[in-house]
């Protein structure tokens, strides 16, 4: 009669046990996810900016194709928003126009790009 007892918390305490390892490896897999999914987010703002970046520089520099504008930008299902400023300004005595683009997705801060290019036009 003792043993019963004995053997049905041994197997509550093994089931609770297993239940908590579960439930710490569920939630690390949570975290990994919802990290990796903000990584992927951040590398799509750069690579967003990058392009945005490259082909503004060749419209300074060439005067070809059309300078890159302000608005939205739809990848991989997520929408992104494309903020692009040009500024002119000397430096040294030299006419350059300072480029700054800003992608920012829906939950993130956001990614950077600056440059200053020979103002050629």
């Amino acid at each position: 009669m003792k043993r019963k007892g004995f053997l049905l918390i041994w197997a509550i305490t093994a089931l609770t046990a297993g239940g908590i390892l579960i439930s710490g490896m569920a939630f690390s897999l949570y975290w990994a996810l919802n990290l990796e999914a903000r990584r992927e987010t951040e590398l799509e703002e750069a690579l967003i900016a990058q392009d945005v970046m490259e082909r503004a520089k060749y419209f300074l520099r060439f005067g070809k194709g059309a300078m890159p504008h302000s608005g939205a930008v739809t990848r991989n299902g997520r929408t992104y928003d494309i903020e692009v400023r040009q500024e002119k300004e000397l430096l040294q005595e030299v006419p350059m126009v300072r480029v700054r683009c800003l992608v920012k997705g829906k939950e993130s801060g956001g990614f950077v790009l600056e440059t200053l290019v020979e103002d050629g036009l």
